[in-house]
């Protein structure tokens, strides 16, 4: 980090701090400050809070993970509400701008490992020419905002959009509902079976599932999409960065389906130092972040040629993040058994989308193929890595077990999302949205037979939970 990019967020960290006096730790109890006399407080006045609905499952996040896991608990027969922050439901796939998903086949495109709820999207988005690609696709992600409206209405999930989670009611070991703030002000929802699938795990965290914050987290990125950029651009962020106030990096751009003159999405720059669960740190990084888009555009106005006229067409409406808090769950997910496709009796979930890390300091991408050899595309660098060919020994996919989702000591918490339980190296290859929309899947049927088995979410009837996601369509090896 430079020194105009470390004062910029200094200024915006420490104002406020100034004006919150906190932080949260990065490991250890969440919301604990180590000094609190270094705190004020207001006390607020007690009162009683509008129960909005009773639900057998409602899901806190409307990313296509979240989205899928209220469809299938309403497919599987359970009363769903969606809360939802953005004005759309899509996460990082159109709030954030990021248009790729990755391969549904197995890494010799051999096998299809991925269907369900994602091939029944792409669907959708091609026949109205918004989706492209065969082995990954790109993807209108406007479009995407529709359809997932669509899929939310047509099997009568209860939606709340512009709605944040607040905070837990717990009774023993249970969430008994949890509170939730938005135009109407502060209210409640009860139900049986909650899914976090709010990304950083906000809901898991106030339930007491156990977590950590590890050091050097990978950056989050600003998206943007960006007409008629210059032939070269990325070079040229290279080359005159540091006259824009911008650090040695790495990133990547692509094209979105129809779209008029060329316009890219573009992913070139991450904000490093962000622990993006934090509220300051999550404030600053969304304004260096927009900064950083600024200053590539203004590489691109003053080297690009005359011939180049950029235009910023959308910036994202909030910041795409890799990680923040990582939750144990009764199994984590190793990056051997990712590296090695190490098979689990209650698998609901399969990938083949390399171990993808990316470098905290300079934001190059560090890959590991499924044997494990690793290969480093530093920033400006390119790299031809390949997968080893299919063997007994040697699987072409790995899988993501349920057991990674769920930890004992909560009764009805699932976990859906980046948050799963996983060590660093098996998060950087099941954190991309194909993996994940899978994973949502599986918390939306568990959470139905948590409450139609009347049984822990810990303790439901797994090969039924397998059996059920197959008949939906989703692929079940």
């Amino acid at each position: 980090m430079n020194r105009r990019e470390f004062l910029t967020l200094s200024s915006i960290t420490a104002a406020f701090t100034a004006a919150t006096g906190a932080q949260e730790k990065t490991s250890g109890k969440a919301g604990k400050v180590d000094d609190d006399t270094a705190v004020s407080y207001i006390t607020e006045t007690e009162k009683k809070i509008r129960l909005v609905g009773d639900y057998d499952v409602c899901v806190l996040g409307g990313s296509c993970t979240g989205v899928f896991a209220a469809v299938r608990a309403a497919q599987s027969g359970a009363r769903v509400a969606l809360v939802e922050k953005q004005n759309a439901f899509g996460g990082v796939a159109t709030s954030g701008l990021v248009n790729v998903w990755h391969s549904l086949q197995d890494t010799e495109g051999k096998q299809t490992i991925i269907g369900g709820l994602t091939k029944e999207i792409i669907d959708r988005l091609q026949n109205i020419g918004a989706a492209t690609g065969k082995s990954h696709y790109i993807l209108n992600t406007e479009e995407l905002k529709i359809e997932l409206d669509k899929l939310v209405m047509e099997h009568h999930v209860t939606p709340f959009l512009h709605t944040f989670y607040a905070a837990a009611c717990m009774e023993g070991s249970r969430v008994k509902a949890v509170f939730i703030e938005n135009k109407d002000g502060r209210q409640a929802i009860r139900a049986k079976v909650f899914v976090d699938a709010t990304g950083d795990g906000d809901l898991a965290r106030d339930a007491g599932i156990p977590f950590n914050i590890r050091d050097g987290l990978q950056p989050p990125t600003t998206c943007a999409k960006i007409s008629s950029l210059p032939k070269g651009f990325a070079g040229l962020v290279a080359k005159y960065r540091n006259e824009f106030g911008l650090v040695e990096d790495r990133g990547w751009g692509g094209p979105i389906p129809g779209a008029p003159n060329g316009m890219q999405m573009c992913a070139y720059t991450h904000v490093f130092n962000t622990v993006a669960s934090d509220a300051r740190q999550l404030t600053a990084a969304e304004i260096e972040g927009r900064r950083q888009i600024r200053a590539t555009m203004d590489i691109a106005r003053k080297y690009g040629g005359d011939e180049n006229k950029p235009f910023l067409g959308s910036l994202a409406s909030y910041i795409g993040i890799r990680e923040t808090r990582s939750f144990k769950a009764n199994y984590v997910l190793t990056e051997k058994d990712v590296l090695y496709g190490k098979r689990f009796p209650d698998a609901i979930a399969n990938g083949s989308y390399h171990v993808d890390v990316h470098d905290p300091v300079k934001g190059g991408f560090i890959f590991k193929n499924l044997n494990g050899t690793t290969v480093t595309v530093a920033p400006g660098g390119t790299t031809n890595g390949r997968w080893r060919e299919a063997t007994t020994e040697n699987p072409t996919f790995y899988q993501i077990p349920f057991s990674t989702m769920v930890n004992g000591r909560v009764d009805n918490v699932i976990m859906a999302g980046r948050m799963i339980s996983t060590d660093r190296g098996a998060f950087g290859g099941i954190r991309v949205m194909v993996n994940l929309n899978q994973v949502g899947e599986a918390a939306g049927v568990a959470a139905a037979l948590s409450v139609s088995e009347n049984k822990t979410v810990s303790n439901i009837d797994i090969q039924n939970l397998r059996g059920q996601l197959s008949k939906l369509g989703a692929v079940i090896i």
